[in-house]
Protein backbone atom coordinates (compact mmCIF):
# COMPACT_ATOMS: atom_id res chain seq x y z
CA UNK A 1 0.00 0.00 0.00
CA UNK A 2 2.88 2.42 0.72
CA UNK A 3 4.69 1.80 -2.61
CA UNK A 4 0.94 2.64 -4.69
CA UNK A 5 0.41 5.83 -2.52
CA UNK A 6 3.81 6.92 -3.20
CA UNK A 7 2.58 7.35 -6.34
CA UNK A 8 0.00 9.89 -5.42
CA UNK A 9 -2.79 8.00 -7.22
CA UNK A 10 -6.10 10.16 -8.25
CA UNK A 11 -9.12 8.55 -6.55
CA UNK A 12 -12.76 7.79 -6.52
CA UNK A 13 -14.29 8.05 -2.94
CA UNK A 14 -17.74 6.30 -2.53
CA UNK A 15 -20.90 6.27 -0.43
CA UNK A 16 -21.14 2.61 0.80
CA UNK A 17 -24.63 2.60 0.54
CA UNK A 18 -24.52 3.78 -3.20
CA UNK A 19 -26.27 6.44 -3.12
CA UNK A 20 -24.08 8.21 -6.05
CA UNK A 21 -22.36 10.98 -3.34
CA UNK A 22 -19.00 10.28 -4.90
CA UNK A 23 -16.35 12.91 -5.30
CA UNK A 24 -12.79 12.60 -6.44
CA UNK A 25 -9.26 12.80 -4.37
CA UNK A 26 -5.52 12.35 -4.86
CA UNK A 27 -3.90 10.19 -2.00
CA UNK A 28 -0.95 12.00 -0.72
CA UNK A 29 0.32 9.91 2.35
CA UNK A 30 -0.11 8.11 5.06
CA UNK A 31 0.57 10.24 8.30
CA UNK A 32 0.63 9.86 12.11
CA UNK A 33 -1.32 6.54 11.09
CA UNK A 34 -3.78 8.40 8.99
CA UNK A 35 -4.50 8.17 4.89
CA UNK A 36 -4.37 11.73 3.46
CA UNK A 37 -6.24 12.89 0.95
CA UNK A 38 -6.62 16.42 -1.21
CA UNK A 39 -10.29 16.59 -2.82
CA UNK A 40 -10.00 17.59 -6.41
CA UNK A 41 -14.17 17.63 -6.19
CA UNK A 42 -16.10 18.21 -3.59
CA UNK A 43 -18.98 16.00 -2.72
CA UNK A 44 -22.83 16.68 -3.76
CA UNK A 45 -23.77 17.55 -0.15
CA UNK A 46 -20.31 19.19 1.19
CA UNK A 47 -17.74 17.96 2.91
CA UNK A 48 -19.81 17.71 6.30
CA UNK A 49 -22.23 15.07 4.68
CA UNK A 50 -18.69 13.16 5.06
CA UNK A 51 -17.25 13.85 8.53
CA UNK A 52 -17.07 10.41 10.54
CA UNK A 53 -18.36 8.50 7.86
CA UNK A 54 -16.94 5.09 6.52
CA UNK A 55 -16.29 5.46 2.73
CA UNK A 56 -15.42 3.06 -0.36
CA UNK A 57 -12.01 4.64 -2.17
CA UNK A 58 -10.69 3.45 -5.12
CA UNK A 59 -7.05 4.18 -6.10
CA UNK A 60 -5.97 4.34 -9.27
CA UNK A 61 -2.29 4.50 -11.09
CA UNK A 62 -1.04 3.53 -14.48
CA UNK A 63 -1.45 0.05 -14.44
CA UNK A 64 -3.41 -1.11 -11.08
CA UNK A 65 -6.32 -0.20 -9.13
CA UNK A 66 -6.47 -0.14 -5.33
CA UNK A 67 -9.81 -0.61 -3.62
CA UNK A 68 -10.92 -0.57 0.39
CA UNK A 69 -12.65 0.63 2.77
CA UNK A 70 -12.14 3.10 5.14
CA UNK A 71 -13.54 4.78 7.88
CA UNK A 72 -13.90 8.07 10.32
CA UNK A 73 -13.66 10.78 7.40
CA UNK A 74 -12.38 14.02 8.90
CA UNK A 75 -10.92 17.50 7.51
CA UNK A 76 -7.46 18.31 8.15
CA UNK A 77 -6.43 20.61 10.42
CA UNK A 78 -5.78 22.81 7.84
CA UNK A 79 -9.01 22.99 5.99
CA UNK A 80 -7.75 21.92 2.65
CA UNK A 81 -7.19 17.69 3.12
CA UNK A 82 -9.21 14.96 4.54
CA UNK A 83 -8.18 12.34 6.64
CA UNK A 84 -9.66 9.00 7.38
CA UNK A 85 -8.49 5.59 9.02
CA UNK A 86 -6.22 3.40 7.47
CA UNK A 87 -8.27 0.51 6.06
CA UNK A 88 -7.90 -3.22 8.02
CA UNK A 89 -7.64 -4.91 4.57
CA UNK A 90 -7.36 -3.95 1.05
CA UNK A 91 -10.50 -5.99 -0.36
CA UNK A 92 -9.41 -5.41 -4.47
CA UNK A 93 -5.97 -5.16 -5.92
CA UNK A 94 -6.20 -5.62 -9.72
CA UNK A 95 -4.00 -5.24 -12.51
CA UNK A 96 -5.45 -2.77 -15.22
CA UNK A 97 -4.56 -3.28 -18.80
CA UNK A 98 -5.77 0.65 -19.91
CA UNK A 99 -6.31 3.56 -17.39
CA UNK A 100 -10.31 4.73 -17.00
CA UNK A 101 -10.99 7.92 -15.68
CA UNK A 102 -14.08 9.02 -14.25
CA UNK A 103 -15.91 11.25 -16.92
CA UNK A 104 -16.55 14.91 -16.08
CA UNK A 105 -19.79 15.85 -14.25
CA UNK A 106 -20.86 18.61 -17.31
CA UNK A 107 -23.98 17.92 -18.31
CA UNK A 108 -22.54 20.20 -21.23
CA UNK A 109 -20.33 17.08 -22.48
CA UNK A 110 -21.91 13.96 -24.01
CA UNK A 111 -21.54 11.01 -26.34
CA UNK A 112 -23.85 11.29 -29.22
CA UNK A 113 -25.00 8.29 -30.42
CA UNK A 114 -26.19 7.94 -34.01
CA UNK A 115 -29.57 5.71 -34.14
CA UNK A 116 -30.34 5.78 -37.78
CA UNK A 117 -32.77 8.02 -39.11
CA UNK A 118 -31.23 11.25 -38.61
CA UNK A 119 -32.26 10.56 -34.63
CA UNK A 120 -29.66 10.91 -32.07
CA UNK A 121 -29.27 10.48 -28.39
CA UNK A 122 -27.16 12.09 -25.92
CA UNK A 123 -25.29 9.67 -23.60
CA UNK A 124 -23.80 10.48 -20.23
CA UNK A 125 -19.86 9.40 -20.40
CA UNK A 126 -19.38 7.58 -16.81
CA UNK A 127 -15.64 6.80 -17.98
CA UNK A 128 -13.16 6.45 -20.55
CA UNK A 129 -9.78 5.11 -21.46
CA UNK A 130 -7.78 5.12 -24.63
CA UNK A 131 -9.75 2.58 -26.36
CA UNK A 132 -12.87 2.60 -24.79
CA UNK A 133 -15.78 3.90 -22.76
CA UNK A 134 -18.73 3.67 -20.74
CA UNK A 135 -22.23 5.24 -21.34
CA UNK A 136 -25.28 5.88 -18.99
CA UNK A 137 -28.10 6.07 -21.16
CA UNK A 138 -31.64 6.56 -20.27
CA UNK A 139 -33.42 3.16 -20.21
CA UNK A 140 -35.43 2.47 -23.15
CA UNK A 141 -34.42 5.15 -25.21
CA UNK A 142 -31.99 2.77 -27.52
CA UNK A 143 -31.58 -0.85 -27.58
CA UNK A 144 -28.84 -1.94 -25.27
CA UNK A 145 -27.44 -5.54 -26.03
CA UNK A 146 -24.15 -7.12 -25.98
CA UNK A 147 -22.22 -7.20 -29.07
CA UNK A 148 -24.57 -4.27 -30.78
CA UNK A 149 -22.60 -1.56 -32.82
CA UNK A 150 -22.96 1.86 -32.98
CA UNK A 151 -21.52 3.45 -35.80
CA UNK A 152 -20.69 7.55 -36.36
CA UNK A 153 -21.04 8.51 -32.91
CA UNK A 154 -19.08 11.27 -31.62
CA UNK A 155 -17.93 13.56 -28.38
CA UNK A 156 -19.90 17.22 -28.25
CA UNK A 157 -19.14 20.11 -25.47
CA UNK A 158 -20.86 23.10 -25.90
CA UNK A 159 -19.97 24.16 -29.94
CA UNK A 160 -17.15 21.42 -29.95
CA UNK A 161 -17.50 18.05 -31.14
CA UNK A 162 -15.23 14.96 -32.24
CA UNK A 163 -14.81 13.20 -35.05
CA UNK A 164 -17.21 9.99 -36.19
CA UNK A 165 -16.66 7.08 -33.90
CA UNK A 166 -17.92 3.33 -33.67
CA UNK A 167 -18.29 1.75 -30.54
CA UNK A 168 -19.17 -2.17 -29.68
CA UNK A 169 -20.90 -3.00 -26.54
CA UNK A 170 -19.03 -5.25 -24.70
CA UNK A 171 -20.88 -5.21 -21.34
CA UNK A 172 -24.64 -4.25 -19.81
CA UNK A 173 -25.09 -3.50 -16.56
CA UNK A 174 -28.24 -1.53 -14.56
CA UNK A 175 -27.66 2.00 -14.01
CA UNK A 176 -26.98 4.13 -10.23
CA UNK A 177 -30.55 5.09 -10.90
CA UNK A 178 -33.56 2.74 -12.01
CA UNK A 179 -34.68 4.17 -15.07
CA UNK A 180 -30.83 4.13 -16.88
CA UNK A 181 -28.64 1.47 -18.41
CA UNK A 182 -25.13 1.47 -18.05
CA UNK A 183 -23.00 0.02 -21.59
CA UNK A 184 -19.44 -0.73 -21.52
CA UNK A 185 -18.05 0.09 -24.92
CA UNK A 186 -14.72 -0.45 -27.14
CA UNK A 187 -13.75 0.97 -30.24
CA UNK A 188 -14.91 -0.88 -33.09
CA UNK A 189 -11.86 -0.75 -35.96
CA UNK A 190 -10.86 2.78 -35.33
CA UNK A 191 -9.00 5.37 -37.52
CA UNK A 192 -6.19 6.91 -36.33
CA UNK A 193 -8.18 10.26 -35.56
CA UNK A 194 -10.34 8.60 -33.11
CA UNK A 195 -7.50 6.67 -31.39
CA UNK A 196 -6.15 10.49 -31.25
CA UNK A 197 -9.57 11.90 -30.15
CA UNK A 198 -10.35 9.19 -27.57
CA UNK A 199 -6.44 9.44 -26.14
CA UNK A 200 -6.84 13.40 -25.74
CA UNK A 201 -9.94 13.33 -23.69
CA UNK A 202 -9.24 10.90 -21.62
CA UNK A 203 -6.18 12.32 -20.73
CA UNK A 204 -7.47 15.84 -20.92
CA UNK A 205 -10.10 14.91 -18.49
CA UNK A 206 -7.61 13.36 -16.06
CA UNK A 207 -4.69 15.88 -15.99
CA UNK A 208 -7.61 18.79 -15.81
CA UNK A 209 -9.30 16.92 -12.65
CA UNK A 210 -5.94 16.75 -10.61
CA UNK A 211 -4.99 20.20 -11.46
CA UNK A 212 -8.13 20.94 -10.20
CA UNK A 213 -8.89 23.03 -13.75
CA UNK A 214 -12.01 20.94 -14.49
CA UNK A 215 -14.01 23.17 -15.64
CA UNK A 216 -11.79 24.07 -18.59
CA UNK A 217 -10.57 20.28 -19.50
CA UNK A 218 -11.83 20.23 -23.48
CA UNK A 219 -9.39 23.23 -23.86
CA UNK A 220 -6.77 20.18 -24.17
CA UNK A 221 -8.96 17.97 -26.45
CA UNK A 222 -7.17 17.37 -30.05
CA UNK A 223 -11.08 17.74 -30.89
CA UNK A 224 -11.45 21.39 -29.68
CA UNK A 225 -8.02 22.37 -32.05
Amino acid sequence: MLREISKTPLAGVYAVDGSGAEFAATVLDIYKGLLVLKPETEPPKGFSSIIGTSQIVVACNENSKMQFLSSDFRMHEDGSLITCSLPQELTVIQRRKEFRTLGPSDEQFNFVLSLGAGQELLAKVADVSDHGILLDIRLGAAEVEVGRYWHSGYFERQKYRSGSIDLIIRNVRPGKALDRIRAGCELYNPSKTALKEFESTRNAIENARVQGRLNRWYASASWCE
